[in-house]
């Protein structure tokens, strides 16, 4: 049996006795991560600093026992990258527990004059970081995190606005390797938050009740000419809700979604792309919005509640255009209705079901009555794994037990160590005063037109958090550009979301789109026009944050009888507009429609951000006129 789990781990049990003692350590790092964040969670947690350097040291060690190193050859490691990997792991493990013994006396006697020791406990941790970094996210954010310590180091020597005062290299490791940096605002929300729900999710695998989405998904859509495209739109935003991750959960569902969509008549690049974007949905999609409210409510002191409900129109409408849009092509392209086969409520079925429903049930249920994010995911987390060994068709067995503890803390390295590595960035942007620069920049835009503002402050969204998980993307941007928007008047609330929904977009704009790139790997085609497919795709969801900044009651943040009838009818406004847009940039409703009927359509559905009343009405009435015309010409030629 002991070999069996070890073969479904990955670990070698034959041959490569050396390589299999490592990965071995790395799944018991794994194992002791998982332990350690739901003990904690359940009884108790330390203080800060242990409870984050208790983390961020098994993160690294699991690291450098699982990943190959830069002295692997085609993935297979060498006794060279091995004997590489153990002095990481060594460093990790001196690093962590010497910052650890000595944090009190540092915070009280050495900050800012640290001694030989210190520095060498700096230099080993941050070379650890930087290194685990690079295997688990590659060189894009390597680059990034050493960008800024370069910056740390000669900003006192470049011009303009990126002049600094001069750092000592001490203080450059000071400021990386302390709670200004590695140990800082990322880390804490990834130990604090992120890493719970990480484990609600593999509870959720393991147990089959992800699998109930594609269930759900294909039973709704069968039957129609869209429905492969629909049915990977309605999964990949459920799964991609509690995942948090849109390029894992392009390789989670799209091994079904786009095969589906090639064989119902769309072509490769267009059924990637709509996986693609699906999988950003579901990151904004509440309840969950791949962590990222939990996340927010933390930085923010928001509750949980308002976030999620100023969350639930704009992913609705983002949801829509991605319907339309599917819906429209498939008319375009005169596909036939698809059917699935028999899809029945078999025992499995209901068991997954029921499991499901009981675990968000319970996470909702205890967010709205006012608990902690953390405690809600560890209470769901125990309730999905005990309905689940109620049933027969279900329960698990070893294998799936050890398979929780091992992913339970495998799933969450990525975005554990990311968030540690930027850290760096967020201490460089912070101490060196850049960031209050780019905010002045940022401002000064908005003083003459805060459009030009939004769109500096979305491009700078976009391309900090190229590369990353969601919640790590989001973490770095916020500190960036978030405090200039809101000196432009904008709403705590609405910064943080204008920002969140721009660093999920990055997944999918080019060069580094990590969800089209997942996409193009499954569907065969080339990843630059499927990633321009995925942005004309997501062309909606890219507007979607300057609606709620011109028009912030979308975010149903001041309900009432007196204000729902404004509220209503903004929505139904952009309802509306998202349908005239989708209908432009397909060139379809119900039957072609030509290149001035596009243009008609796309500058009214921009029209419906205009906070003149009547110059909106205006907009939507012309754009309504068109889609109106296409529908009689559709009626008409089928009489």
């Amino acid at each position: 049996m002991m070999r069996d789990i070890l073969n479904g781990l990955g670990v070698p049990t034959r041959d490569r006795k050396v390589e299999a003692g490592i990965m071995l350590a790395g799944i018991l790092a794994c194992i002791s991560l998982t332990v350690f964040v739901i003990g904690t969670t359940a009884f108790g947690k330390y203080p800060a600093q242990a409870q984050y350097g208790t983390i961020l040291t098994l993160g690294l060690v699991a690291v450098f026992c699982l990943k190959p190193g830069p002295l692997a050859r085609d993935g297979e490691r060498t006794a060279a990258d091995i004997l590489l990997s153990l002095v990481f792991i060594g460093t990790s493990l001196w690093s962590g527990i010497y910052f650890l013994n000595n944090y009190f006396e540092i915070a009280d006697l050495r900050e800012g004059i640290p001694n030989t020791q210190d520095l060498i406990c700096y230099t080993l941790g941050t070379i650890s970081v930087l290194e685990a970094a690079r295997r688990v996210e590659g060189w894009m954010l390597l680059s990034v995190v050493i960008a800024a310590t370069v910056y740390l180091f000669f900003g006192h020597v470049m011009p303009g606005i990126l002049e600094h005062r001069p750092f000592s290299p001490a203080q450059v490791l000071e400021i990386a390797y302390s709670y200004q940096g590695i140990y800082g605002v990322a880390l804490a929300a990834v130990s604090d938050v992120v890493l719970v729900f990480v484990i609600l999710g593999v509870a959720l695998r393991i147990s089959g009740a992800g699998e109930f989405f594609n269930y759900i998904a294909m039973k709704f859509t069968q039957g129609r000419k869209s429905g492969p495209a629909q049915c990977a739109i309605v999964a990949s935003a459920l799964f991609g809700s509690v995942n948090g991750s849109a390029p894992a959960n392009v390789s989670a569902t799209g091994v079904l979604t786009i095969p589906m969509m090639k064989r119902a008549g769309y072509k490769d690049r267009f059924a990637g792309a709509v996986e693609a974007t699906a999988s950003c949905v579901g990151q904004i999609m509440p309840p969950i919005m791949g962590v990222g409210a939990f996340i927010m409510a933390e930085i923010t002191g928001i509750p949980y509640t308002n976030i999620m409900l100023a969350a639930v129109v704009p992913a609705f409408l983002f949801i829509l255009s991605l319907s339309c849009a599917v819906a429209f092509e498939a008319g375009k392209r005169n596909l036939e209705a698809v059917e699935y086969g028999q899809i029945d409520w078999t025992s499995e079925r209901i068991a997954q079901g029921i499991t499901l429903l009981g675990g968000f049930g319970t996470l909702i249920t205890m967010l709205i009555w006012g608990f902690s994010p953390t405690f809600c995911g560890l209470a769901a987390t125990a309730l999905v794994l005990g309905l689940t060994n109620l049933f027969p068709a279900t329960r698990l067995n070893v294998n799936k037990i050890v398979t929780f503890f091992v992913d339970g803390g495998r799933d969450g390295l990525a975005v554990l160590i990311s968030c540690a590595a930027i850290g760096i960035v967020i201490g460089a942007v912070t101490t060196t005063g850049l960031g209050i620069k780019i905010n002045q920049v940022i401002v000064a835009l908005g003083n003459e037109q805060l459009l030009y503002a939004l769109v500096l402050g979305a491009i700078c969204s976009i391309l900090l958090g190229m590369g990353l998980p969601t919640a790590a993307s989001y973490i770095m941007v916020i500190f960036v550009a978030g405090p200039a928007i809101m000196e432009l008047g904008v709403s705590l609330l609405q910064t943080h979301l204008f920002v969140f929904y721009y660093a999920v977009l990055s997944a999918i704009t080019p060069p580094v789109a990590l969800a089209v790139f997942a996409a193009a790997a499954i569907s065969g085609a080339p990843p630059i026009p499927l990633a321009l497919n995925a942005m004309r795709l997501c062309f909606v969801g890219f507007v979607i944050p300057m609606a709620w900044i011109y028009h912030p009651e979308i975010n149903l943040q001041d309900l009432s009888i007196d204000t729902l009838p404004g509220i209503l009818f903004q929505v139904g406004a952009l309802i509306l507009a998202v349908v005239a847009v989708t209908a432009s940039h397909i060139g379809f409703f119900m039957t072609r429609i030509s290149w001035p009927g596009r243009a008609v359509l796309l500058a009214g559905g921009a029209l419906s951000l205009h906070q003149s009343p009547a110059v909106e009405v205006a907009g939507l009435a012309a754009a309504a006129a068109v889609l109106a015309h296409s529908y009689y010409r559709a009626r008409t030629a089928r009489v």
